[in-house]
């Protein structure tokens, strides 16, 4: 057994302990990859920095770039409109005029055989337009 498991150091003998203590030296790789004695420029800084994000953001921020590139609009085809003057004969057809009053029955209702009432009345109902009902 050590002496230390025995015995209870006071907090003074612990400050002196303390004071006392060196740290081992780190080892050469380690400080070589801490301080490098050749700093790089910014440009290689950026060549080897690294982001940490978690692995779902990352899988769906890359599903959201290959959507973006799947869908990525196609240029439009380019439209060329064309105007010409094209020369068409008009035929002209006969103007009639004739003067309609209102307030007179014109001369083919008179007759009263072609104003009767209906006989009978027979509704279609038409369900569908091209269909036989």
């Amino acid at each position: 057994m050590e002496p230390f498991e025995q015995d209870e150091l006071s907090d003074r003998e612990l400050d002196d302990l303390l004071r006392k203590w060196e740290s081992p030296a780190a080892p050469a790789r380690l400080r070589a990859a801490v301080f490098p004695e050749t700093a790089r420029p910014w440009w290689q800084h950026l060549w080897h920095t690294s982001i940490r994000i978690p692995v779902p953001a990352g899988l769906a921020f890359a599903a959201m770039c290959a959507m973006a590139i799947w869908r990525w609009p196609a240029p439009a085809p380019r439209v060329v409109t064309k105007t010409e003057r094209v020369e068409v004969p008009v035929i002209q057809e006969r103007i009639v005029n004739r003067t309609v009053y209102r307030d007179r029955i014109p001369e083919q209702q008179t007759d009263n055989h072609k104003l009767r009432p209906v006989a009978e009345l027979r509704p279609v109902i038409i369900r569908r337009e091209n269909v036989q009902n």
